[in-house]
């Protein structure tokens, strides 16, 4: 079963989804990079015991598909995503 990070990726590329514009610097940047970025920030904070007003642990979780019980053992697992998701952008 896929997520919804990976049926959101499919959308964009079928057409039927339009991302907002991620504009940094005066430079276009990937809007799914820029998303795993930031929840990868957030869920740092979380790891660390602090809370974030913008998104939930269980959403984060949820979305990406994250199988750990706590932000701690999400973060690798999310780290390792963002790093995927940046070779897969070369390639």
């Amino acid at each position: 079963m896929k997520t919804p990070f990976e049926i959101a990726q499919e959308q964009v590329k079928n057409g039927e989804l339009n991302t907002p514009k991620v504009i940094a610097d005066n430079k276009s940047l990937d809007y799914f990079g820029y998303q795993l970025a930031v929840h990868k920030y957030n869920l740092s904070l979380m790891a660390m015991g602090l809370k974030s007003r913008q998104v939930t642990f269980t959403q984060i979780k949820k979305y990406y598909g994250l199988k750990g019980k706590s932000a701690k053992e999400c973060l690798p697992e999310l780290s390792q995503m963002v790093e995927d998701y940046k070779v897969s952008l070369n390639n």
